[in-house]
Parts: structure tokens; sequence; C-alpha cells
């Protein structure tokens, strides 16, 4: 939930959701020697070392299982709404069955919210700029702006805002989540303030924790405004804002 306009090149808030890297090459002479290592490390006495490693290996199957029927619901989700897809759908596009699933969630909220989860936390990633604290918050704000522009925000395009407040108000699970979510977001924004008052690029007169709130609860905010069909002047709010934020030069 991060803001940015002119900084480096930005895909698109959608783009950044659906896309799931595929799993890097698998150097096997190499993995097999970690394993030996780990198993070494792990086992006082000396096992033969030709010996497999069967739970590494299930811990492996397992978590391949439970990301394939995330990015199944991630899949449905963004074809379908939030509310329409079924746990059989998403199941079978998984390719795993209802007893699968039940192995890795409770039950669908608890998939609602991991998929809410995977989803926010990518955009976050993409919009709350790193690297550079005199410049971070700043360029935050103006890859947010972009976003807008693009009309992309973090949620996919056929699932809707209102869609995930109504998963929030009737499920404990997935509201939790939403919140967890939100202050991670705060902390994240008010470290780039902090940083950004330290190196003297935003006025210091002002709370970082503040400042970061109000500036998340503009984001939720334009969203909700997107959704309405209220028109946002992105650009023209992102140069308001850092001016706001913006230390004062001298002379």
């Amino acid at each position: 939930m991060r803001v940015a306009l002119a900084g480096p090149s930005v895909r698109t808030a959608a783009e950044m959701a659906v896309e799931t890297p595929g799993p890097p090459a698998v150097n096997h002479a190499e993995e097999r020697g970690m394993l030996l290592a780990v198993s070494d490390f792990q086992r006082p006495s000396n096992p033969p070392p030709s010996q497999p490693a069967p739970s590494r290996a299930r811990e492996q199957a397992k978590q391949e299982t439970r990301e394939a029927l995330l990015e199944a619901a991630l899949a449905e989700f963004a074809e379908r709404g939030l509310d329409a897809p079924s746990l059989d759908a998403i199941c079978a596009r998984a390719g795993y069955t209802r007893g699968a699933f039940y192995v890795h969630f409770a039950d669908r909220d608890e998939l609602v919210a991991a998929a809410m989860e995977r989803v926010i936390s990518r955009f976050m990633d993409a919009i709350i700029a790193t690297g550079d604290a005199a410049l971070d918050l700043e360029r935050s704000i103006r890859l947010f702006t972009s976003v807008v522009t693009q009309g992309e925000f973090f949620m996919q395009k056929n699932v809707r805002a209102h869609q995930l407040m109504q998963a929030c108000a009737r499920s404990q699970t997935v509201r939790e989540r939403y919140v967890a979510l939100v202050n991670q977001a705060i902390d994240r924004v008010s470290h780039a303030v902090d940083e950004g008052q330290s190196a003297g690029t935003v006025r210091t007169d002002i709370e970082a924790d503040h400042a970061a709130k109000l500036l998340i609860a503009l984001v939720l905010g334009v969203q909700v405004l997107n959704e309405v069909g209220f028109p946002v002047d992105a650009p023209v709010g992102g140069e308001t804002i850092l001016k706001l934020l913006t230390a004062a030069t001298a002379g």
C-alpha cells in the first residue's frame, strides 16, 4: 500500500499480484550435499550417508500442495471475484481433493486470508521503496500515484474492496489478518518517514508513526473512491502530500 510516481519503472499491481515465479533450476548435486550437511548436524549418530531425508521430502511436498491450492484460489478470485469460487472449484483447479485442502487450511476463510496476505504483501513490496533513506518516502508516494493513475490497486481485477470488507466483517480470521497487514504497512511507511527525517528530506515536526497512519488511511480511502467511480487526481494529490511532508530548504 505504498506510493511513488517518478521512480524506477513500475509493473502494475495486478501483474505483481498474479505473477508466480517458477522454481529456480535445481543443482541436484549441490542440493544433496546441503541435505547431508543438515542431516549430519541434526543427528548425533552416524547414519548411512546415502540415506534420504524423508521428513524433508514430505515437508517439501506439503508446501508444494499448499502453494498449488493458494495459486488456484488466486486465479479463481481474479476471474470470478472473492465470493463466487467454491472450494470444489479451487481444489479441482489445483488438482487436489478436499481432503488435501483441509490438511493446509482450516476452512475457506483461512484460504481467503492467505490469498489476501499474498496479494497485499506483494503490493507492499512493489510500492514501498527501500535502499535510499533520503528519498524512499518520496519514491513510495510517486509509485502509488502512478499505480492509481494506471487504475491498478493491490486487489485483483474482479476482487472488489467491498468484498474484502464483507469478508472481514463475517470472519475474525480474515479481519485479524487484514489488521495485521495494515499494521505492517504502517510500520514500513513509518520507517521510511523516520529515515527521511534523519536524512533531512522529511520535516521533523511530525511524528513518523502518525504520518504513516495518515498515509495508509489515504491509500485505503483512494481505493474506496476508485471503486465507486469518484475521480481522483492522483498526480496532483501526490504532489500535495509531498509538499506537506517535505522539509523546508534554507534560503
